[in-house]
């Protein structure tokens, strides 16, 4: 990756799930925006969307490139050629493994339990 930028790694995450598509620069800019604004670190829209842009453009150069342009106008998708994105796609589905047989087991039975169970 050429630039870093605070917001690479959603979109990152957006353009993975867009799949092989891709998706429009107005459209990943309102994703990492709904990602990232919150009520105690509110962030412009119009910063999001210039932030998004500015590392669409810088990383989708080269042949190599993490990111490249799709056929449509505005729209990018995930270089799948490039070594950096296949390594991220190792990383990325590290995260989405299911969990185990015994975990669910674990988790499928509520514990019952009260706010003031201590108090009784």
């Amino acid at each position: 990756m050429r630039e870093t930028n605070k917001y690479s790694n959603e979109i990152i995450n957006v353009l993975c799930e867009a799949g092989d598509n891709g998706l429009p620069v107005r459209k990943i800019a309102l994703h990492v925006y709904n990602t990232c604004n919150t009520l105690f670190a509110p962030v412009l829209i119009d910063d999001v969307n210039h932030s998004v842009r500015q590392w669409l453009n810088a990383n989708s150069q080269s042949y190599d490139s993490l990111v490249r342009r799709c056929d449509k106008r505005g729209y990018y998708k995930i270089n799948t050629s490039s070594q950096a994105a296949q390594q991220l796609m190792l990383h990325f589905g590290d995260k989405t493994t299911q969990p185990s047989h015994q975990e669910e087991q674990q988790n499928s039975q509520p514990e019952m339990g009260f706010l003031f169970d201590d108090m009784l």
